[in-house]
Order: C-alpha cells, then structure tokens, then sequence
C-alpha cells in the first residue's frame, strides 16, 4: 500500500511539474526573432494552447500593447445573440478584400462580452470590415480576454504547404535513383 502511495505521489508530482514547465517553456517572442516572418510570430505568440494561461484575466489593451504589429481593421466577429463573443483583429490584409481564411489576424474572444449591439453602433451597418477606430479601441480596451488566437485557416494551409513540399522532395529523391 505504501509503495502504491509513493508512486502515485510520484507521478503527480511528475505531472505536477511538467504541467508548470510547459507553461514556462513558451515565453513571449518579439517579432525581431522571427526576421520578419508575420506568420511565425503569430502562430507562436498567439497560439491556443499559450494563450489561455498567458492572456487569461488580461485586458484587450495589454495584448495590445504587446502585439508589435499596428490592428488595421476587423476581420469579422463572433456574437451570440446581443453578445459579442470574440473579434478578429486584422494586423495584414492579403488581397483586396478582407479574408478570415487569408488574412493575417489574431482572434480576442472575451471573458465577459459586451453587447454586440453597443459595438455595431460604432460604424456604418452596412460596413463588413470597419477600420480600426479609436472609438471601437475605446470600446474593448478595458474587457477581459478568455483566451487569443491566431487565424487557424493560414496556420493550416502553411502546414499543408511544408507537407506539400516535403513529399515533392521525397519524390524527386526517388526519381533520381
């Protein structure tokens, strides 16, 4: 019994600190340390699994003011009902429109979310992707975030590509036997 009790203890132990060390190994980059990949910093910075523990309890502003590239204008929001879930907050737009499955992007979904109603009165009704105002900054600066993420869709189809070209390469070898 005592052996069974010193192994369980043990392992949570174990758990205990691979759990504390997994939140630590991922501190903030800055975005000099991606040379100018705007794709790797996000997909590192703003990653669900980091985010949830590193943003919790924090305000819009504090992402903010840690995200190094300037917010253009929205991308597209989420409400539930007259709750305004998340927003999508575009940092590059890639073609003329604006794209959740392209645009670079990072996604503030709030810890207690304002009406979605109170948000739509700061810009035109028939406007699909505002620009980023001061009004609609003041407007969530001070909201709790749940958690940040980055566009999931370019994230993807950037894994897809390396997939993609990893096998070229594989192919290539094999012909040239």
């Amino acid at each position: 019994m005592k052996t069974i009790n010193l192994i369980l203890s043990a392992l949570f132990l174990f758990l205990s600190i691979g759990q504390l060390w997994s939140q630590e190994k991922m501190p903030y980059k800055s975005k000099a340390m991606f040379k100018a990949d705007t794709l790797q910093y996000l997909e590192y910075n703003y990653n669900v699994e980091r985010s949830v523990e590193y943003y919790k309890d924090k305000t819009v502003s504090d992402i903010l003011k840690e995200l190094e590239y300037p917010v253009l204008y929205i991308v597209e929001y989420a409400r539930r009902g007259d709750e305004l879930m998340s927003l999508s907050l575009g940092i590059r737009q890639i073609g003329k429109e604006a794209s959740p499955l392209e645009d670079y992007y990072i996604v503030v979904a709030f810890a207690n979310p304002p009406k979605s109603s109170d948000f739509r009165a700061l810009f035109d009704r028939d406007e699909r992707n505002p620009k980023f105002t001061s009004q609609i900054y003041d407007f969530i600066k001070n909201l709790k975030v749940s958690h940040v993420a980055s566009n999931p869709y370019i994230i993807t189809k950037r894994k897809n590509l390396e997939a993609k070209r990893a096998l070229e390469e594989i192919e290539k070898q094999e012909v040239n036997k």
